[in-house]
């Protein structure tokens, strides 16, 4: 009897489909998006026009009161992140991030003249360094490693970027500018009960980004702010980016719990710093 095992016999080609079944399946399309993805949560639309309300009132008080506002959203984010992403390490994680938020604004504080920005980038390394010295002291066999650390520098990032909030209202007509920025952010959120709505669900970032252009023009009209078209501008990009932030989060299972709804609505406030000082800095300023 021979020692050679019997070679086993490949498993058999599964039947091309037909005609009629190809087309049957593009008509139904790929069912890529889960239920949770097409729900509007309450909890995140009143956290993302709460922080508009917040920063623009605050504009034309102070911009250390903007930095406070801030960093009570990065606040928020230290607390709901891990949540959010299901991280190994959930306490460490808010520590780093809250430390990294109070790093960030009292460097922005601390500056009295521009560029108002300048420490941010050591606040920021400083911050990434701490996010490292936790995987370090971490004594749960550190699972997860690359998730959790890629997790922390990003809230870093998200937090960043809405301190970059923070120096606009030192710019000529800064305030006004702000104010019509987050009019766009607290009015376009309006729009994203309409991904409930399939024949309305592929146009709710358009109607969301028309309402927020529309919510900056008006802002900019009441206060007599002398250039319409980048307050509109302002209020659509910022529309734009945080209905788009809330999409992409929508897909994750912990969005059905209140403090990762919460997370969601600051992550998607605060990333429209940067596109809102950008725009101040080159059609602003």
């Amino acid at each position: 009897m021979s020692d050679v095992p019997e070679q086993q016999q490949a498993p058999e080609a599964a039947a091309p489909l037909t005609r009629r079944e190809r087309r049957a399946s593009s008509r139904r399309g790929p069912q890529v998006l889960p239920g949770r993805a097409l729900l509007a949560r309450p909890l995140t639309m009143v956290t993302t026009m709460a922080f508009a309300a917040l920063v623009g009132l605050t504009s034309y008080a102070s911009p250390g009161f903007v930095a406070v506002s801030v960093a009570l959203a990065g606040l928020v984010l230290a607390w709901g992140w891990p949540q959010l992403l299901s991280l190994p390490s959930p306490r460490g994680t808010s520590t780093v991030l809250a430390v990294g938020t109070v790093l960030m604004t009292a460097a922005v504080l601390l500056t009295d003249e521009a560029p108002y920005l300048q420490w941010m980038p050591a606040a920021m390394a400083v911050s990434v360094i701490a996010a490292f010295l936790h995987q370090l002291m971490r004594r749960d066999g550190r699972p997860r490693l690359a998730e959790s650390v890629s997790a922390s520098v990003t809230g870093l990032a998200v937090i960043s970027a809405g301190i970059a909030l923070a120096p606009i209202p030192e710019v000529l007509h800064g305030d006004h500018a702000l104010a019509a920025a987050m009019a766009g952010l607290g009015v376009g959120v309006l729009a994203d009960p309409l991904i409930k709505v399939p024949l309305l669900r592929q146009w709710a970032l358009f109607i969301s980004m028309v309402l927020g252009g529309l919510a900056g023009m008006v802002v900019s009209v009441v206060a007599d702010h002398p250039r319409l078209w980048p307050a509109a501008l302002l209020g659509l990009l910022a529309a734009a980016v945080s209905h788009a932030a809330r999409r992409v989060m929508a897909v994750l299972p912990a969005t059905a719990m209140a403090r990762a709804q919460l997370a969601v609505g600051a992550s998607s406030s605060l990333l429209v710093g940067v596109v809102a000082y950008v725009v101040v800095r080159y059609f602003v300023a």
